[in-house]
């Protein structure tokens, strides 16, 4: 017989007596086998405080009506002996730390809440054997975390009991971790998941291969996450990390999928185990709402992260009687998971009507899809064009077989696509000439058309006039000039046929004329034409220059090498074959010959040129020297200031404005401009004769001066003009006296100079 209650305190302990809930302050509390404890009444709350500990020794039961509040330090129970049972109404698991409870009863008359992390089945040396018995109540989780700390595959117990993890989406929903270890392959762990009305939705995992683990940690979590339906499918709340419900076209699939997510987690593997899982549902999560899934085509898929998609196809085995579904998920399992009807696609056909090149062909669409919609239509007519809509027209040339295809998407984003082959047969290729003519004449139509496929066999006129014809290469009179419209259709055999409408120009003859200005030999002569066509349009214009040239282009520049007149002519014809000629005289003048010369033939700077006028055909003249002066004499003298290449350019011209221009080349060159002074005095007048040097206008190079004292000592070298002596030898300024200097260089044009003498320095 079990003791009403034993109970050693170790340490210091509050205890409340019955109907008052026990305040477990930080002793140690032992109990042996066979020990009952029961807190009773309203207020019978078990509230842990401070390092509060039970030692139970055996089988011990621990029975309470009111709220498990662990506010303790740990985990409360230091063994994983005996059991915790709930017997009352509306009780809570609270408090801030986790309790490890060895076996817990849920023998109370309402469904108990978390309000924290509980764990059950023993939290010491690896778990225990102790099982969560439910019974008939529901646990409801409330976004909270239940471990279940026995490997056993029975550790949870239930008669008609189950887990409500999927809490109302805005407290998020409760995890079932289960320590499964290294379990040994075959065992079926079942969390028995119910809904928020009770309809059992259980979850099994199925262990196929053990799984391998460093330490004793290895576990699987789950929850289940409701999506109650809305008005959209995808305004549903989705799994944290899930950020839509898309199949694998990238399309909407909500409605395919139940009202329901499971989340699936693991951890403390080294390798994992080897898992199938079996998901469980109610007929209401396929058969109401705006779902429309089918049972039959459904599989579960999971969501991959790492490619921001759904894995698609489903491949699972279906229960529709029991409404489970069986996936071997292998190491795979973890991730969050649903169930999903399979993608309905379509069927792709269509017909066409029309067999004609160049003639409307129909394409109509007659592809099929199951419980969808088709919303795209994608045409190829096998020729580089391409069609839209459930029908279209399609053109085709030249004959032949064409593969056409169409592709058709339904609303759910799955495409199907089928090929036709269609013989296209040739149409005949309607075609004539026709001599275009001037008004009141006869126009003569030449048939060249070719039947394409079979033979010829109508064709029809119409002249525009009032006038018709049937047969092959007719005739027909225009009396007045106008735009008759004319209509040729042809029919082939296979009643293919072809239409030219052109519009003819029965034509007055064109009007011809242009103008040309008299100018000089050797210039371009620009013939301004403005003929017009009279009707139709100007075909060819044939130009007589009177010089042996000739043209066929509309207007012309025509150079005349020589002077004289020339009769020159311009023939019109338009596109009627009408002609009309016009004629006018062309005077060409003759141009001056410009030539000169000029004297000395090496002339110098600032002595007089002579030139002379050798120009022929000339009457006045225009002369450049190229130094900015100019002359309008026949034979003008001109000296230049500055040696230098100059370009002398004459331009002569006569009475009728026909000028020549002819330039030379004339070199001036330099004259001996080069002063060294005779005597000098640095240091006496500063800044006026000071020192002494080369002094010129002209630019030289190869400079060198060279002085010596009367001993013929060098005492100064310069072989840049500008540097000049400054009367002064090692720093010092030299005596008076008289000195002797030498100077080299090279004039403008390079000739070498020389310059020799005496200079004397005043103090």
């Amino acid at each position: 017989m079990k003791q009403r209650l034993l109970m050693l305190l170790c340490l210091t302990a509050t205890w409340l007596a019955k109907g008052q809930g026990w305040v477990h302050n930080g002793a140690h509390v032992v109990a042996t086998n066979g020990t009952f404890i029961v807190i009773n009444g309203a207020q019978g709350n078990y509230k842990a405080q401070s390092v509060s500990r039970l030692i139970f020794n055996g089988d011990v039961e621990l029975s309470y009506t009111g709220n498990w509040i662990n506010n303790s330090s740990g985990a409360i129970f230091m063994t994983n002996n005996g059991k915790a049972i709930l017997k009352g109404a509306i009780q809570s698991f609270q408090g801030t730390a986790t309790t490890a409870f060895p076996a817990l009863d849920l023998k109370c008359s309402a469904n108990p809440t978390l309000q924290t992390n509980i764990l059950v089945g023993g939290g010491h040396k690896g778990g225990g054997t102790g099982k969560l018995n439910l019974f008939d109540r529901q646990l409801n989780l409330n976004g909270k975390k239940l471990i279940i700390n026995n490997r056993s595959e029975t550790a949870i117990a239930r008669t008609t009991g189950g887990i409500l993890s999927e809490s109302f989406p805005s407290a998020g929903y409760g995890f079932v971790q289960w320590n499964l270890r290294d379990a040994g392959a075959g065992p079926q762990y079942r969390i028995p998941f119910q809904t928020l009305t009770g309809s059992n939705i259980p979850l099994d995992y199925n262990v196929k291969n053990v799984g391998l683990q460093n330490t004793d940690s290895g576990f699987v979590t789950a929850a289940t996450y409701p999506t109650p339906t809305a008005s959209l499918p995808n305004n549903r709340p989705l799994p944290f990390g899930v950020p839509h419900v898309k199949n694998e076209f990238g399309t909407e699939n909500a409605r395919r999928m139940l009202d329901r997510f499971w989340v699936i987690q693991d951890g403390g593997y080294s390798t994992k185990p080897e898992i199938s899982l079996e998901f469980n549902y109610t007929s209401q999560e396929h058969n109401s709402g705006t779902n429309t899934i089918q049972e039959s085509n459904m599989g579960a898929i999971s969501w991959l992260a790492s490619a921001n998609k759904w894995s698609y196809p489903v491949r699972s085995r279906v229960n529709a009687g029991n409404n489970n579904l069986l996936l071997h998920a292998g190491v795979n399992f973890s991730g969050t998971w649903t169930l999903s009807d399979t993608t309905p696609c379509p069927i792709a056909n269509f017909t066409t009507a029309g067999v004609c090149e160049k003639d409307s062909v129909l394409f109509v669409d007659k592809s099929t899809v199951a419980q969808d919609t088709l919303i795209r239509w994608s045409w190829s007519f096998g020729n580089g064009n391409n069609g839209s809509g459930d029908s279209t027209v399609g053109y085709f040339s030249p004959a032949g077989i064409y593969n056409t295809r169409l592709i058709v998407t339904a609303a759910t984003g799955c495409s199907d696509t089928i090929f036709k082959k269609i013989n296209i047969l040739g149409a005949p290729q309607a075609n004539y000439t026709v001599e275009d003519t001037c008004e009141n004449t006869v126009v003569k139509f030449t048939s060249l058309t070719s039947p394409g496929s079979g033979f010829i066999a109508k064709e029809y006129w119409w002249f525009g006039d009032g006038g018709t014809y049937t047969g092959k290469s007719p005739q027909h009179y225009y009396g007045t000039s106008g735009l008759p419209q004319v209509k040729y259709i042809v029919y082939n055999s296979n009643l293919c046929k072809d239409t030219i409408d052109r519009t003819l120009y029965i034509a007055n003859k064109p009007f011809v004329y242009f103008a040309v200005k008299p100018d000089c030999e050797d210039v371009n002569f620009p013939f301004t034409n403005a003929s017009t066509a009279g009707a139709g349009s100007i075909q060819s214009y044939n130009w007589d220059f009177g010089n042996g040239r000739r043209s066929s282009l509309r207007d012309e520049n025509i150079v005349y090498p020589d002077s004289g007149t020339f009769p020159v002519r311009l023939i019109v014809t338009n596109s009627f074959g009408c002609k009309d000629t016009f004629s006018q005289p062309l005077q060409v003048y003759p141009r001056a010959i410009a030539d000169f010369k000029y004297n000395p033939f090496d002339p110098e700077m600032l002595k007089p040129v002579s030139f002379s006028n050798l120009s022929g055909i000339d009457t006045k003249w225009t002369w450049d020297f190229g130094d900015g002066n100019f002359a309008i004499t026949e034979n003008p003298v001109h000296a230049y200031n500055m040696y230098g290449t100059y370009t002398v350019t004459l331009v002569a011209d006569n009475q009728f404005g026909c000028a020549d221009t002819t330039t030379r080349s004339l070199r001036a060159k330099s004259i001996p401009l080069y002063w060294f002074p005779d005597a000098f005095t640095p240091a006496n007048t500063e800044g006026l004769n000071d020192k002494f040097g080369l002094f010129s206008p002209l630019t030289i190079t190869n400079y060198r001066l060279i002085i010596f004292n009367r001993y013929g000592q060098m005492i100064f070298e310069s072989k840049d003009q500008t540097q000049l002596w400054d009367g002064r030898f090692n720093g010092e300024l030299v005596p008076n006296g008289v000195y002797i200097y030498d100077a080299t260089f090279k004039n403008p044009e390079n000739e070498i100079q020389r310059y020799s003498g005496n200079v004397t320095l005043l103090r």
